[in-house]
């Protein structure tokens, strides 16, 4: 078991869970391969790439997955995994696909190709890139054309469907999306209720300033 995984109050369950899917630098710093760039955690820094491929953990034979949980880095997969474990105790089922810095349009290539038909669920981040990326990435799992960027004065534009909308930054969410645009992704999301990302509140939880 890695010491900064106990540091960060992983339980012993979830390490058991995510070994295969981590190796140790030499200095004992966590490394998570994607591909051939990596996701890269020491105590004072954490690296994540921006990258065309993914770090991938869990049931790797896909037509067994039921549930693809979509996140920015690994360890806000572990840190949400430690977080929901009670409510997810058939991790038999599950896949982890972590995207890095960016969603790629062969990243959603890949997804559509290879996890057709699954059930997903995103952890992006709280702040207003995270819930831009969960409009994003629910849209293109669906096949469906969607631009989304954010405008002067504070707002955010989505253009769907020969329509566009706007929204301040603060009331924007895939929600409140949905509910404008009346229409339904059928993903599901999952955030914290303070901090920005699971992994903040871990660390945070750990009495960690990272």
């Amino acid at each position: 078991m890695h010491p900064y995984l106990t540091r960060l109050g992983i339980r012993p369950e979830v390490r058991r869970f995510f070994r295969p899917f981590y190796v140790s630098d030499a200095l004992g710093n966590l490394v998570f391969p994607y591909g051939e760039e990596i996701e890269h955690f020491g105590f004072a820094f954490h690296k994540v790439p921006e990258t065309d491929t993914f770090w991938l953990a869990g049931n790797l034979q896909f037509s067994q997955v039921r549930l693809v949980i979509l996140s920015a880095s690994a360890l806000d997969a572990v840190s949400w995994l430690n977080k929901k474990l009670p409510a997810f105790p058939q991790t038999e089922n599950l896949l982890f696909v972590a995207f890095g810095a960016g969603i790629s349009d062969a990243q959603v290539l890949w997804i559509r190709t290879h996890l057709e038909g699954k059930a997903f669920r995103l952890l992006f981040g709280r702040d207003v890139l995270g819930r831009m990326a969960a409009v994003k990435l629910a849209a293109a799992i669906k096949g469906w054309p969607l631009s989304v960027y954010s405008a002067e004065g504070e707002q955010v534009t989505v253009s769907f469907r020969s329509k566009v909308f706007s929204f301040s930054q603060d009331g924007f969410s895939l929600a409140a999306f949905e509910k404008t645009a009346g229409v339904r992704f059928g993903v599901a999301t999952d955030k914290p209720k303070v901090h920005n990302s699971f992994f903040d509140e871990l660390k945070a939880e750990a009495g960690l300033l990272i």
